[in-house]
């Protein structure tokens, strides 16, 4: 393929729709190149038209592969909420994949199991190499002890290990000290990863790539209506079927508090936003069960992804005028600082 463009430096073919799943016919299977073919119809394959898969096993190639990780000063983060690769618009209910890293900052709570594949508990933020952010409640059911859990960053396909995919052991786990486990306020916690993957090795915790990245916080008491737009949930939650094997992403719209007072009342605080779709008109778009501490992230005026929220809670999953509720992170910044050290 490469070749075919004149391109004649590093390749790397990927496979299981690395670049997204494709919508038209399927016109090759079992194709085996060795590199050298002048171009695809060369190489060795089943007959044109002829196949047994799906576009969830679309394969394609990076001509100008190379060495992907970031540069940076020993002992200090990246700029923060940059998306190095660009995605398509997806979304989680009713909807497709997102693209490998167009989220890199999503993170994965998931419990430690005896074959190393333990299950999804809760999303979470990447907000510096140690740290990640996600609800309080994640915690709720299997305890708060950092021996039941790992963190995984860089995942796309939860079942199939990728290249910029690692795991680490947990140091601490901080839940908000006003959290309550019969209440959904003050619904957030801290995680601090072990340096070294899987929990193995002195240094910085995670190692920055396109792929993984940290998401900015938002200023103490910034008006988040006023400021964010182009806002997106991701997460491999509940997809209306099943859960998600990839990493999903759906766009939606910040409500004013009033649409989440008169549907929750008094259970919606000060320290909670409201999230979803304001007309009947428009699909109904929100996150469900799996994306609970998962990233709402918001583009800033002038560059750069915040997570203004994480995923909390909300009545009635997919039911129409059931707005999904996020803690509301930008009441707890100072927390925040204080509990990581900047």
């Amino acid at each position: 393929m490469c070749v075919s463009v004149f391109f004649s430096g590093v390749a790397k073919a990927r496979v299981m729709a690395y670049f997204g799943e494709g919508e038209g016919p399927i016109h090759v299977d079992n194709v085996k190149c060795s590199g050298e073919e002048r171009s695809l119809v060369d190489c060795l394959k089943q007959p044109t038209g002829t196949h047994n898969c799906r576009h969830s096993e679309d394969a394609g190639v990076i001509c100008d592969y190379g060495q992907s990780q970031l540069s940076h000063t020993e002992g200090k983060d990246p700029v923060c909420g940059l998306r190095l690769v660009h995605t398509r618009q997806r979304r989680i209910i009713g909807g497709e994949n997102s693209l490998r890293g167009g989220w890199p900052w999503q993170a994965a709570v998931r419990l430690r199991g005896s074959r190393g594949d333990g299950r999804l508990v809760c999303g979470a933020t990447l907000i510096n190499s140690c740290w990640i952010l996600t609800s309080a409640h994640c915690f709720k059911r299997y305890g708060n002890s950092t021996k039941q859990y790992k963190v995984r960053v860089g995942d796309y396909h939860s079942l199939v290990p990728e290249e910029f995919e690692e795991e680490y052991a947990v140091d601490q786990i901080i839940l908000h000290p006003s959290y309550r486990a019969h209440s959904n306020d003050y619904d957030l916690a801290l995680v601090r990863l072990s340096p070294g993957v899987a929990g193995k090795g002195r240094g910085r915790c995670v190692t920055f790539s396109r792929n993984v990245l940290p998401a900015c916080l938002p200023l103490r008491k910034e008006r988040v209506l006023k400021q964010a737009s182009n806002c997106h949930i991701t997460g491999w939650g509940d997809t209306g079927r099943s859960y998600s094997k990839t990493l999903q992403q759906a766009p939606l719209s910040l409500l004013p508090r009033r649409h989440c007072q008169q549907r929750y009342h008094g259970a919606f605080t000060s320290r909670m936003l409201c999230a979803g779709t304001d007309s009947q008109s428009e699909r109904r778009v929100d996150s469900c069960r799996g994306d609970s501490g998962g990233p709402l992230v918001c583009e800033r005026p002038g560059g750069g992804w915040v997570v203004y929220g994480v995923t909390s809670w909300g009545h009635a999953c997919r039911m129409q005028h059931s707005p999904g509720v996020y803690t509301k992170v930008s009441a707890f910044t100072p927390w925040i600082h204080k509990v990581i050290g900047q």
